[in-house]
Parts: C-alpha cells; structure tokens; sequence
C-alpha cells in the first residue's frame, strides 16, 4: 500500500513539474506582451526553479516590459555576479538597453490616473498635457475596448519626451531616422512612447498621435506580435480619431492629395516596402503616402465587413495562422488579392488632387530653443516660386515695421501667383488683417488653408483672435481649443481661455487653464 502511495506522489510530482511553464514559453509571452499571464507563469516557474539562470532573465525582461527599469537592473546585476563571464551577449545586449533607458528617464517624473490605469512619466513643464492627455487615453480605452471586443490586462505605461534625442536613446530610431521619416511617437517594448509638442517649432496633432500608439498597444496584446507593419499601421491610422469621432474618419487633404497624385503616376508603397517600419521609409512625404495607403486598406476592409471582419482577421493572426490563409478565410481573397481589389477601389473613389495645396514637413526643435518665439516661424520653404517667395518676405519686413498696409498689399501680390493655398502667404494676410482692426476679413482669408492644413497651429491662432475681437465667443474657443491640441505650450490660448471659460459658466475648464499658464511661468 505504501508503494502504490508512493507511486501516485511521484507521478503527481512528475506530472506538475511538467506542467511548470518554462523559461522560453515566458519569455514568448513577454514578446508576445502577455505580461499580466508572464507574470504569473513567472512566479509558479520560480517556486519550482528558484535557480534557473534564463528564468532570471526573463524576470528582467518581465519588469522592462512592465516599465520597472531600476529593479530590471538589479536582477540584471545580481545575474551578472552569479553568471560572471560565462554571461551571454545576448543578455548584455539588453542589459545596454535597460541601462540606456534608465539613465535617460531617471530624473523624470510620474503620476498615475486616479483609476490606476495609466502610468505617466514625464519632464518638467510637460507636466502641463496631463489634463488634455488623460481624458484622451481614458476615452480612447473604453472606445478600442468596445471597438475590439477585447481589453488588455494591467497597467499602460505612457511616457512623454521633451525633445527626440529621448526618443532616439530608448527605441531603436536613430535621430536621422526621426527627422527623416517625421517619426515622433512610438508604442514598443510594451509602452506608449510620444515626444512632447514642445519639441516641435510648430507643434502638431498630439492627441491623435497618442491615441494611434494606444491603438498598437491593443492590437499587439489582442494579437500575441503576430500582425505585420502595413496592417498595424493601417488600423491604427484608421483608429486614431476614434476617441472623438465616429469610424471612417476622412483623409486630410494633404494626405488624400498625396495619395491621388501617387495613384496616378503608378508610385504607389507596396506592403513589403513598408517593411520592417514606416520610420524607415527615406522621407516624411514617402511616410505620409504609405500612411495615406493603409488607412483606405483598412476602410476598404471595414466596409466590407466592419470591426466584425477585422476582429476575425486578428483572432486568426494571433493563433498563427499566415496573412493570405487569413485574409482568405474572412474576406475571400489573399494578401495579393487585397492590394488588386483595394487599388480597384481606390481608383473608384475620385481621389482629388489640390490645387495650390504644399506638402509640410514636421519641422524639430533644436536643443535650446523656446517654444512661444518659434511658434509662429515663417516657413519660407513652403513657398517654390522665387517671386512668390520675395513678395512675402517683403511683406513680413514691412510688417515688423507696423507697416501693414503696405504688407498687406505684398502678400497679396503672392497670393496673386501662388493662390489661396499656402499657409505662409494667408496668415501673413490674415495678420496684416488682424493689425488693421479688419477682423471681419480674416476668416474668408483663412478658409481654405484651414481646410488644407488643419493641423497649423499660425492659421488657429489668427482665427481665434479675429473671432474673439468680433466677439464671436464659441467660435475663439473651438479655434484656440483646436491650437491647444496642436501646441497647448503657446500661452495666447490659456489667457483667452480662462476668460471665455468664465464668460461660459465653465469654472472648471478655466480653472485648468489658468494653472497651464502658470506651468508655463
């Protein structure tokens, strides 16, 4: 009786050694980013093997991903002296990464959502987007989880850098590869990773950028890793509004312009060219029509068969499935068939081409510079022809000088020529406008670059202080609201707003405000 006793233990024993995860199936997990089950499958590995060398190293790993960079080192560190120089490079490899984000983020500050959700370091005075950050990330999250039908355990890390020298030191991006590309917000080793509107000259659509991280964020998890570049790109880019507006957001026109052109002289991106990153693609434009490309990819597919087919898709991604067996199996057609039957459609859409319409870099601060004095910088490079060139360049020197009457008649000798498209030439208008108490004459001036570029922070500002001189309150606070989503660094728009804010009964929000411009003191 004994023996049989005995017999049974030592199976049961056997049998839930074997069932002890192992090192590898966590360390697939941790790049799968199934960090809340390699949290567990860690510690039930550990009870069992205390000793096992690559379940340290996952532990280091676990705790990168999970934004613990400090205790990621000392695990690191404490291997080291066990290992000595029998150490693989591979874990000294990754050892410098740790070490490189640590040093890079020590001095940083954090604050987590009153939910616990979000975990937000941050530097200095970016401590200001916190107020406009969170409702975006919160919104965003319950919208995706909804979109998805899926929400990813724990915590998100989401860290803000001041300038993209950051960025380069804790991702794999060089600085040329940032400026090149327009790349400034990334979502990877399990983090939101965005460079704040400060290190801009003029700012850009950051809540937009933030809430396309947060979109890879959830379809890596829901996806185990398994999604290729034109595909993440593509929902993401899809997705990215989706915390303020409906689906099937709209191309912007610089972007529908550059897609329409592209079709038509058969210069398209093609998926393998997007690969392994669009930050990798040699230029800000060739970023832009592949970002262009992917966001109809993915209306197309969602018009076809809604959230309910990309669910599909995904599930069938993560379960190993390959692209064209998948792509088959839930809309009829493989990863080549896709690009055939997308290009059709796209040819049905009428893309338009538009006339005057420049296309405008994301231009980078260097180290050094203020944000208000750049803000309004007067981007010459927009401007092709010579001749439109030197009349707004008069125009700006007769401007400095108060002048404005004189500007106003350079800068509509430009418009003359260029037309009524280039943001350079209409604010300088608009201003000249604004300087001669000709508030009503601004707006028509400023309706077709708004509509082309609607991410320019000059135009916004021109038409909120025209509209809050005509005294026309809702309209100032949609136009210095949509300049705080651009630069909320530029102080005009707090100092308007807390008094429009109290003149609308909204105590809050002018309170949020007044506290920005004092951050900005």
């Amino acid at each position: 009786m004994r023996l049989i006793l005995a017999l049974v233990f030592l199976m049961n024993w056997t049998s839930l050694r074997a069932q002890t995860p192992t090192a590898d199936a966590i360390h697939q997990m941790i790049g799968q980013w199934q960090t809340a089950d390699a949290r567990s499958a860690l510690r039930e590995a550990l009870l069992a093997n205390p000793d096992d060398i690559n379940l340290h190293f996952a532990q280091s790993r676990l705790l990168f991903f999970e934004g613990n960079y400090d205790e990621s080192l000392r695990v690191l560190d404490a291997l080291n002296k066990t290992v000595g120089n029998s150490m693989p490079s591979s874990i000294g490899a990754f050892r410098s990464r740790v070490q490189e984000t640590h040093d890079a983020l020590k001095t940083f500050n954090e604050h987590i959502t009153s939910n616990g959700r979000f975990l937000i370091r941050y530097k200095g005075r970016d401590k200001l987007l916190l107020p406009y950050l969170i409702p975006v990330l919160e919104t965003a999250d319950k919208t995706l989880s909804a979109d998805f039908g899926y929400t990813p355990k724990g915590q998100v890390v989401v860290e803000i850098y001041p300038e993209i020298s950051y960025l380069a030191r804790v991702s794999p991006l060089t600085e040329s590869d940032i400026e090149t590309s327009g790349t400034i917000a990334l979502c990877k080793y399990n983090r939101l990773m965005f460079t704040s509107p400060r290190a801009l000259v003029r700012g850009y659509g950051w809540q937009d950028t933030v809430s396309h991280e947060f979109v890879h964020y959830y379809l890596t998890k829901m996806s185990k890793n398994t999604i290729p570049i034109w595909l993440h790109e593509g929902i993401a880019k899809y997705q990215e509004t989706r915390w303020r507006e409906s689906p099937g957001h709209k191309l912007d026109p610089p972007e529908e312009d550059l897609l329409a052109r592209s079709l038509e002289s058969n210069k398209l991106i093609t998926f393998d060219q997007m690969h392994p990153s669009m930050a990798k693609l040699p230029s800000q434009e060739a970023a832009g029509l592949a970002f262009a490309e992917v966001h109809t990819v993915i209306d197309f597919l969602y018009r076809k068969k809604g959230y309910e087919g990309l669910r599909e898709l995904i599930k069938k991604l993560s379960v190993g499935l390959e692209m064209s067996a998948a792509l088959r199996l839930v809309y009829g057609f493989n990863l080549s068939g896709l690009w055939t039957a997308w290009h059709r459609d796209l040819k049905t859409r009428e893309l338009r081409e538009y006339p005057g319409l420049v296309q405008m870099s994301l231009e980078f601060k260097r180290p050094g510079e203020t944000t208000e004095d750049d803000a309004l910088e007067i981007s010459y490079g927009s401007i092709k022809k010579k001749q439109v060139r030197d009349y707004t360049h008069l125009g700006e020197l007769l401007r400095a000088r108060k002048r404005f009457k004189a500007a106003l008649k350079e800068y509509l000798k430009a418009e003359a020529i260029a037309g009524d498209g280039n943001p350079t030439v209409q604010n300088g208008t608009a201003e000249s406008l604004l300087a001669l108490d000709r508030y009503k004459d601004v707006p028509k001036v400023l309706e077709q670059v708004r509509f082309y570029y609607p991410r320019y922070l000059r135009t916004r500002l021109n038409l909120a202080t025209a509209f809050l001189n005509l005294k026309q309150a809702d309209d100032a606070i949609i136009e210095f609201e949509s300049a705080m989503a651009i630069n909320p660094f530029h102080p005009g728009p707090h100092i308007a707003l807390e008094k429009l804010y109290i003149q609308k009964g909204k105590p809050k929000l002018a309170k949020r405000a007044r506290e920005s411009l004092e951050l900005l003191k």
